[in-house]
């Protein structure tokens, strides 16, 4: 688990771990999907090739 504080501008870090797992680099999108009471971070890249592209 890891945590990242919210800031005035609504803007988190993605913490090192997560953006590694991620393959996340400068410049890349992320995808938010709400599920519930949980938010999931996805790669844009891997998210619409998963389930868009199908």
């Amino acid at each position: 688990m890891d945590t990242a504080k919210l800031m005035s501008r609504g803007q988190v870090t993605i913490p090192k771990r997560i953006r590694d797992l991620l393959n996340l680099e400068n410049g890349d999108y992320v995808t938010f999907v709400v599920n519930k009471d949980r938010v999931e971070i996805h790669n844009s890249n891997v998210f619409i090739e998963e389930n868009i592209k199908k």
